[in-house]
């Protein structure tokens, strides 16, 4: 089974969706525990969006997720056409079989309405992440500073967990997953 992420500029809501449906702690009629066995994570080029990636993997890595994460980067750097929408739309849709989880929490309205609508069409499960709005500027905060740490952060990605307590600090704690089909 597989978890399809959308990724805007903030890494919040992707690791905590996968935990919350690895646990089986979502809101659903019968909410089950989910093995997923891959990530994958749909995103432009853009470079605030590069560093949410790098936030992303480190914690993966770090926190010794055993799923394996997948960086999907689509060749734009921000949706602004129709065009760029359409890229977008068919990267998502591309990966997703029947039955897969959908996570439309990160990125611009269109992407989420892209992997919306895919998820929808492809028979898959859609899911959101809300983080309530005082912890989620709480983890922009700490995003910040981080920011100062890239080279860390990157390292961290390939296995060099030293930052792993900072990184633990842009995970919230109250982030509600919600199975929406």
């Amino acid at each position: 089974m597989k978890l399809i992420a959308t990724l805007g500029t903030s890494p919040g809501g992707i690791f905590e969706t996968y935990t919350n449906l690895i646990n089986g702690n979502y809101e659903a009629e019968k909410p089950e525990k989910v093995e997923i066995s891959y990530v994958y994570v749909i995103r432009t080029k853009d470079k605030d969006v590069e560093f949410a990636w790098k936030l992303v993997k480190a914690l993966f890595t770090c926190m010794k997720v055993p799923a394996e994460i997948v960086d999907i980067p689509v060749n734009i750097s921000d949706i602004t056409s129709k065009s760029d929408y359409d890229l977008f739309r068919k990267a998502v849709f591309d990966k997703i079989s029947k039955g897969d989880f959908v996570d439309f929490t990160g990125g611009r309205k269109a992407m989420s309405v892209g992997a919306a609508i895919g998820a929808v069409q492809r028979g898959a499960n859609l899911v959101t992440t809300i983080i309530p709005q005082q912890e989620y500027n709480r983890i922009q905060q700490k995003i910040k500073e981080l920011k100062e740490k890239e080279d860390e952060i990157e390292k961290a990605g390939n296995g060099d967990c030293r930052i792993a307590e900072e990184l633990k600090e842009i995970i919230a704690k109250n982030a509600k997953t919600i199975l929406l089909s």
